[in-house]
């Protein structure tokens, strides 16, 4: 059987948009979970529609067995009814409803999908009372509905009754539940398998999709417009997470009651509340945790009305430290580039969040702090608006209720300044350390492992000196390179701090699976180190680090002063970069093409100055790096305002003096220096002729 057989009759457009979405914007986790042959139940929160199009075709997609669904009668009727009816889904009033279900669950003809909140719940807004889950809509109370506990137990208590002869008139009961000559009852039990959706990011917003039912139809309703605008942004913009938890066996309930002299009612009764608040209790609490619950949780759960801009954010990563530490299910974007939200520069997530914040006049703002509105923030308008004029509301509501979330963001919240401060410097050392150890520990058998000294990020203090130079080193080199320059500058009454980049100081296939973005992000989290325990910044970065150097003068921190790139790799003139490397990349294209892997050159050779230090052969990902962070560099050039000193050796053999000349020209700097030194190294921050490079940093930065 075909997957497209599912749809036979159906619309070519449903077929071709469900298509489109399980390609491109579904995430389905814990297919393992689901029990192979057993009948089955699934049951899943309900937000939008699609789900009951949409969840049906992807687990039959999984398990090449239809799955039905219990649909709105409207639904049924709509352009999509075709479609259900295919599924095998049944309108809600059908007459002979329970029996159909009952009956698929004996033989194991069909599994069902089942959402026991009875409704689009678009508000999220569900609480605890007792040992009971009850859904709130506009301010009414209702208990999540037990059917499909119903039919899991029933179903299972009559499989029981069968199979151990206590069915008195067999041929009732097979009339009864459509049983047919040909069926067999399954000896498995049923099995309820519970599935969180969640949605990543949920957004409103006109889009195409919306303005094309605007044209189709005519006198749409307010109520389908907002479900329109809603999940019509999902089928665009948003990733579908489907998280398909552990199965609940239902033989283990009932032992207990097999051989008791009970009816079925009073069995069913007696654990379909219990079974009901077992299941729900994984679904809201598996929820992916993503970037905007924490930021709209902090929001509700801070006790002052303004919160600083900078601990705001602070105390975000703080959170989200403790969320990937505690909580198995988050999404990438609290798992990625973090360190740039506290970082000093713009960070687009939180900026996107923000901007909704502020349209719904959750937050206003100030220079220094954001305002919280409370009262804008829970307002929860109505079940069919809420999503529209205050999605922050849902986002929060789904978070909640999981207690975990909420103890980690209230003893947070709670912190003063300078715990936050304290708390966050002793992480970032931490992840700073463990990263080299790490790395270090990953390579430690390999042959050409270069000595712990060689690799390991260093502070030299100055206990008399409040400022801090931070010094980056170059492409395929370590920390040690720029030790020379950090002595001296550490006699010159400065704090130095030598970042360690990513992949680096260790061996060159520590380098091959880094990119452009984890450098970067190694220096990120070194300025806010030293942001937090020194009152001025310098950075100062030679080769590769002259470039992150000037990518990193972006950053709004006040206490960064200036910027120092020495021989920045801004054009270079390695020959090997501008013809081998493409050459090399082509041929790995050919071999790649006929699966030829064995044949593909994944490497150049090295000859380096400073062998002990540096890199003997470059790998061909990190150079692609490397050109890649050469091209970013080049478009933020004219973005750079920074105090700014730029050197270059004349003759340099590796750098072309292009760069320093480009940069020079380009950089929007009141106060730019070039400085042009007649030498024909690359590492002029080693060896013999230094003097005059370094005691031109010197001056440069005491010139104020």
């Amino acid at each position: 059987m075909f997957k497209k057989d599912l749809l036979i009759d159906s619309s070519g457009y449903v077929l071709n948009l469900l298509e489109k979405i399980l390609s491109t914007n579904i995430k389905i986790y814990g297919i393992e979970n689901i029990p192979k042959d057993n009948p089955k139940i699934f049951v899943a929160n309900h937000f939008t529609r699609i789900e009951a199009l949409l969840v049906p075709y992807c687990l039959y997609d999984i398990t090449n067995k239809k799955v039905g669904v219990i649909a709105d009668d409207g639904l049924m009727k709509s352009y999509f009814g075709n479609y259900l009816q295919n599924i095998g889904a049944l309108a809600k009033s059908h007459p002979n409803r329970n029996n159909i279900i009952l009956s698929d669950l004996l033989t194991a003809r069909k599994d069902w999908l089942i959402f026991p909140e009875g409704r689009m719940v678009k508000a999220k807004d569900i609480i605890k009372e007792d040992s009971h889950y009850i859904v709130k809509i506009n301010d009414i109370k209702s208990r999540i509905y037990t059917g499909s506990a119903f039919f899991a137990l029933y179903s299972e208590i009559l499989r029981q009754d069968y199979s151990n002869n206590k069915i008195k008139n067999k041929n009732k009961f097979q009339r009864k539940y459509l049983i047919n000559q040909n069926d067999k009852i399954e000896d498995k039990e049923t099995m309820i398998v519970p599935i969180n959706i969640t949605y990543s990011p949920i957004r409103t917003g006109d889009n195409f999709l919306q303005k094309m039912a605007k044209r189709l139809f005519d006198n749409i309703n307010e109520n389908f417009l907002e479900e329109i605008e809603i999940e019509s942004n999902i089928v665009l913009n948003s990733k579908i997470i489907i998280r398909i938890l552990k199965p609940i066996s239902l033989h283990k309930m009932l032992k207990n009651s097999y051989g008791l002299v009970l009816n079925h009612n009073t069995i069913v009764e007696k654990l379909r509340y219990d079974l009901t608040y077992k299941f729900m209790k994984k679904i809201y609490e598996n929820v992916t945790i993503r970037f905007e619950h924490i930021f709209i949780l902090i929001l509700y759960h801070y006790k002052e009305e303004k919160i600083c801009k900078v601990y705001f954010k602070r105390i975000i990563y703080l959170v989200a430290k403790r969320v990937k530490e505690d909580c198995t299910l988050f999404e990438d974007d609290i798992r990625n580039d973090i360190i740039n939200l506290i970082s000093y520069e713009k960070y687009p997530i939180f900026n996107e969040i923000l901007k909704i914040a502020l349209k719904d006049k959750i937050i206003t703002q100030t220079r220094e702090d954001y305002i919280i509105n409370k009262d804008a923030l829970l307002n929860m308008h109505t079940h069919n608006t809420i999503r529209i004029k205050n999605i922050l509301r849902v986002v929060l509501n789904e978070v909640l209720i999981i207690d975990k979330m909420n103890d980690i963001v209230k003893q947070k919240v709670n912190l003063t300044h300078e715990q936050i401060d304290k708390e966050l410097l002793q992480i970032l050392q931490e992840e700073e350390k463990n990263e080299f150890e790490t790395d270090y520990l990953k390579f430690a058998t390999h042959k050409d492992i270069k000595p712990k000294d060689i690799g390991k990020p260093y502070l030299l203090k100055n206990n008399l000196s409040n400022k801090c130079i931070l010094l980056i080193h170059g492409f395929s080199s370590a920390p040690k390179e720029v030790e020379e320059l950090a002595v001296y500058l550490n006699n010159c009454h400065y704090n130095v701090y030598a970042v360690r980049l990513k992949g680096h100081g260790t061996v060159p296939e520590d380098l091959k699976d880094t990119s452009y973005k984890d450098w970067y992000n190694s220096v990120s989290r070194s300025v806010v180190i030293t942001s937090l325990k020194y009152d001025e910044i310098n950075i100062v970065g030679f080769s590769t680090g002259g470039l992150i150097a000037l990518l990193s003068s972006k950053k709004y921190l006040p206490k960064l002063k200036s910027i120092v790139c020495i021989n920045a790799a801004l054009n270079l003139n390695d020959i090997r970069i501008r013809t081998v490397l493409p050459a090399i990349d082509f041929w790995n294209d050919i071999v790649s093409s006929f699966n030829a892997h064995s044949l593909k050159k994944e490497f150049v050779e090295n000859k380096a100055r400073y062998p002990k230090i540096n890199y003997d052969k470059f790998y061909v990902k990190a150079i692609l790096q490397l050109k890649e962070l050469m091209n970013i560099t080049k478009q933020n050039l004219e973005k750079i305002n920074k105090k700014i000193l730029i050197i270059q050796a004349k003759d340099d053999p590796v750098v072309n003096i292009s760069s320093a000349y480009e940069i020079h020209e380009k950089i929007k700097s009141k106060n730019k220096q070039l400085a042009i030194f007649e030498l024909d190294e690359h590492v002029i921050i080693k060896g013999k002729n230094t003097k005059n490079v370094f005691e031109k940093i010197k001056r440069f930065l005491l010139d104020k």
